[in-house]
């Protein structure tokens, strides 16, 4: 069975009132302490919607909130890196889109060299300089494949192939600016 790990940070570090709770949900599959965070195990398929549902069922029961960290199954960052960012995080849920834009805007300059890294690794230069392409002409395909001489279905693939390798849909205007922040020139 195909496992995502969902990092969840609170500020004091006690998660026993957490840990009690999600023993009775049925969708997590483990839970541990690591790092100062409760690393929780849930099936692939616990989306990220789940993850909102599963804070506002926390926050109404128990009164606790906390960072969620919803991150895609190939995350690059470390442990340490991770803690470094959340521990100043406001409260709420997190993907890496929204991750990307507080690395940016914070500037972990070592954090940003590593993610762009990765994404260069994991989808290729060409892929990424397509993506770039395709926010700066206001995600217009058309105009996009136009400036860059490629055929629209060419630009489509690319973006697809980026969107299905990095969990990042680049379509919608906060994800889109999280990619423009990492790879702006």
């Amino acid at each position: 069975m195909d496992k995502r790990n969902l990092y969840v940070y609170k500020k004091n570090s006690n998660y026993k009132e957490i840990i009690a709770f999600l023993k009775m949900y049925d969708k997590v599959i483990y839970q541990y302490e690591r790092s100062q965070f409760l690393i929780v195990e849930v099936d692939i398929s616990f989306s990220l919607s789940d993850l909102y549902e599963l804070r506002e069922f926390i926050l109404e029961e128990l009164l606790i909130d906390f960072i969620g960290l919803y991150l895609p199954f190939n995350n690059s960052l470390t442990d340490s890196e991770l803690l470094s960012i959340a521990k100043v995080l406001n409260y709420g849920i997190y993907d890496i889109s929204d991750l990307i834009i507080e690395i940016c805007l914070s500037k972990y300059l070592d954090i940003q060299k590593k993610l762009k890294d990765y994404y260069y690794s994991l989808v290729g230069v060409e892929n990424i300089n397509t993506v770039i392409g395709f926010i700066e002409n206001n995600f217009n395909a058309s105009l996009t494949a136009k400036r860059l001489y490629l055929h629209r279905n060419t630009l489509n693939y690319r973006i697809e192939n980026f969107i299905q390798k990095t969990e990042i849909d680049i379509k919608s205007f906060k994800k889109g600016l999280s990619i423009y922040l990492l790879f702006r020139r």
